[in-house]
């Protein structure tokens, strides 16, 4: 059960960035304050989520270069054979 007041001074960025960071965890910012005084860091799970999306986006932008490369090898490629066969036969 809340019964007691608690009253604190911050800087207008801390209650910006307070307000800010409540709003996007649809919290009030006392309950925000509650929760970090619990040591519940709130959207911690979300944070973590989102690195783990971000680690595996890295790895496959990364394997999509490497397919891309090997693709674009590969057409330059078959662009240089039909390009030969191209001036073979206007030679011949």
């Amino acid at each position: 059960m809340k019964t007691e007041r608690l009253v604190i001074l911050v800087t207008p960025e801390q209650k910006r960035a307070l307000a800010h960071r409540a709003k996007a965890l649809d919290l009030s910012v006392a309950e925000l304050v509650r929760r970090s005084a619990e040591g519940v860091r709130p959207g911690a799970e979300d944070e973590r989520a989102l690195a783990a999306l971000a680690n595996e986006l890295q790895r496959s932008v990364k394997e999509s270069r490497v397919a891309l490369r090997a693709a674009l090898a590969e057409t330059q490629a078959t662009l240089a054979q039909l390009g030969k066969g191209r001036k073979e036969r206007r030679a011949a």
